[in-house]
This record gives structure tokens, sequence and C-alpha cells, in this order.
């Protein structure tokens, strides 16, 4: 047998072991690579302000303060969330607009939400005896990593005196 024919022969096992051992390795790294974002953290409302009031409809608009815990960036690209206060429905907010949210560091989403100003009417006189107020957010964000897109579920709870909810509204 020439050297030529063990070489091709060599080259040809070589091919047969090591392309589906790369393969392997290659769809762990792209696994790896597209791990799921964690939500980022709620930090809390800033910038109430109440841009239409009325009793069928009112709209509120706030900057909502998040904090990015992923070590990489994203990109918000739709949100979908329902906001509730004390267990009543209060309103609703999509964003559909695309936001850069930077990689370990704080960010803002400027919101619009349309208020049903008669659930929190229903419930007045119970959030004056009690002095505080839960507000929970449920919904789910899509964001993208670098061109693969994620859904991930929003669910926020927070309880806030009153009075200091008012104090910020302008």
């Amino acid at each position: 047998m020439s050297v030529c024919i063990l070489h091709d022969i060599y080259l040809t096992m070589m091919k047969r072991i090591l392309a589906p051992a790369f393969c392997i390795l290659i769809g762990i790294l792209m696994v790896g690579a597209c791990k799921q974002p964690v939500a980022p953290d709620y930090r809390g409302l800033q910038s109430i302000t109440i841009t239409k009031l009325g009793l069928n409809e009112s709209r509120v608009d706030a900057n909502v303060k998040f904090y990015n815990p992923n070590n990489f960036k994203l990109k918000l690209k739709h949100a979908d969330i329902i906001i509730l206060m004390n267990d009543k429905f209060v309103g609703h907010c999509v964003i559909d607009s695309t936001i850069n949210i930077p990689k370990m560091d704080s960010f803002y989403i400027p919101t619009s939400v349309n208020i049903d100003l008669k659930n929190i009417m229903g419930n007045a006189f119970q959030l004056l005896l009690n002095g505080k107020v839960r507000i929970n957010a449920e919904g789910f964000v899509k964001l993208k990593k670098e061109g693969i897109g994620f859904k991930v579920p929003i669910h926020l709870e927070e309880y806030q005196q009153l009075d200091e909810l008012l104090q910020q509204i302008r």
C-alpha cells in the first residue's frame, strides 16, 4: 500500500470522526451564546404626569426605571402590560418602539397608559383608609439579543404609599 492511499484513508477516517464532533461543539457553543436573557429588574416610576383627565378616559405618562442585570446589550422591541391596582384593572400599556438597553446598567422606558378611572374611584374609599396601594404589572416583553428574539414574562408587584404616589404626580 502506498503512502498516498494510507494518507487518504487517514483523512477520510478523521473527517468521519471530527465532522460530527465539530458539529456538536458548534451546537453547544450556539446554545450557550443564545442563552435567554434575564428580565430587567424594576426600579420604580419617575416623572408621573397626568396628560388627560376625564371620567371615561384618562392618560398617565411616566418613565419606568429598570436595571439590566445581563452582561450584554438588549433591544426591547415590544411590550404588552396590564396594570392592576389592588387587584382591579386600571390600564393597559403597549410599547411598539425599539428601545436600546445597555448592559448591566439602568435605563428608562417612557410609557403612556390609558387609565380606567371608574375602577380607581370604586376603590377610592378603601385606598384612603388603607393609605397604601398595591400596583401589579403583568404581561410580557419581546427582547432581542444580537438579532435573536425572546419573549420574557413580566410579573411586577409594588406597594406604594398613597401620599408618596400623589406627590410624584405633576
